[in-house]
């Protein structure tokens, strides 16, 4: 409510009572005093109902009174000098002072004045905006606090997923480790056996083991456990099989994209582009015969597209994988990721093309 009070002179009353701004007074939510500066003591005219609820004074004791009842030091004071001066002169002004409750208590107050003109811009009231200290004190220690308390649970996060990461890392290594020492105790046995196709068999899956080995390395030393950074996986693989030939032999050509996947489909991929690497590193280029190898990785429509082009011997004339183990194992990779593999004679070589339906989410850009 707005509550008023009638003092002389009367038309300087009825003229305040028409003012437009009185109904924005009854609704706001701050306490705001108006007060006759022409008059002896600078009546309040007008006080909203939040000023009484912060002063505890009924309109009665308030509307009519010296403004400076409600300062807390009194007549005589600097600051309330201060405010007298600023208000007589109809200047804006803003200071602190000390307020006074009806109970006796005190309330630190911000007082922001400001002088009101008639339509003829004629200089008639003032209005007092007060605002209690303490309040704004308690709703900015109530900001900081939340702050603090925000900031030690984003601390906290960081330090668990600080130490997940860690672990991970750990587990990754010491999956790498084992599967390191694996391959070298193959191999070992490997170099001891006298068949030469018992050999070739180990051989091979010592090489399986290895490729396993690289992708938990990747990972293990990546700055996100949770992704498989094909293109460098890709780029280490074919590097190390293309130096386990004579120099020169096989042309590499890398066109990869930088794409990442998750990381619980490295294990299949790395065994995968094993094979098919290993595949077309083997039998398309028979008796040192030399030529060219390319490899592309990139974005499909619907995933991700995996080719391995060679201009070797073709799909004819190289030992076919047709009931063999690799064929075997192709096979239950590319099912295991949903994907599928096409083999193209291309007069000469051979392409074999993979597609994977990996969502456009889950595959990243490095």
């Amino acid at each position: 409510m707005l509550a008023e009070t009638r003092l002389s002179p009367s038309e300087r009353m009825a003229d305040l009572a028409e003012a437009p701004f009185r109904t924005a007074f009854q609704s706001l939510r701050i306490p705001v005093l108006m007060v006759d500066p022409h008059q002896v003591h600078a009546p309040v005219i007008f006080a909203n109902e939040a000023s009484l609820d912060l002063t505890g004074y009924p309109p009665d004791e308030v509307l009519g009174r010296g403004w400076h009842f409600l300062h807390k030091l009194g007549a005589g004071s600097a600051s309330l000098d201060a405010i007298n001066v600023a208000m007589h002169a109809g200047e804006a002004f803003e200071t602190e002072f000390l307020g006074c409750r009806k109970d006796g208590s005190s309330f630190r107050c911000s007082l922001s004045m400001s002088p009101v003109h008639d339509e003829a811009g004629h200089f008639r009231w003032v209005t007092l905006v007060l605002t209690n200290v303490r309040a704004e004190k308690t709703a900015e220690q109530d900001r900081i606090e939340i702050e603090e308390e925000v900031g030690r649970r984003t601390r906290d996060l960081q330090t668990a997923l600080d130490l997940k990461t860690a672990l991970l890392h750990e587990v990754e290594h010491r999956v790498k480790n084992s599967l390191q020492m694996t391959t070298s105790l193959v191999l070992l046995k490997a170099r001891r056996l006298q068949n030469p196709e018992a050999r070739k068999v180990l051989q091979e899956v010592a090489e399986r083991v290895s490729a396993l080995s690289a992708a938990h390395r990747l990972l293990s030393t990546a700055g996100d456990v949770s992704r498989f950074n094909l293109k460098e996986f890709t780029t280490e693989l074919a590097g190390e099989l293309i130096t386990a030939l004579p120099n020169g032999q096989i042309d590499l050509t890398l066109h990869l994209q930088p794409l990442s996947v998750p990381a619980s489909k490295a294990a299949a991929l790395a065994l995968l582009l094993n094979e098919v690497i290993g595949n077309a590193v083997k039998h398309a280029f028979p008796k040192g015969r030399r030529g060219r190898l390319t490899i592309e990785l990139g974005r499909a429509e619907n995933g991700v597209m995996i080719a391995v082009e060679d201009d070797g011997v073709g799909l004819d004339h190289s030992p076919s994988p047709e009931g063999s183990f690799g064929k075997t194992l192709i096979t239950m990779l590319v099912h295991q990721l949903k994907g599928r593999l096409t083999w193209h004679d291309r007069e000469p070589g051979t392409r074999a093309e993979i597609v994977m339906p990996i969502e456009a989410k889950e595959t990243q850009v490095e």
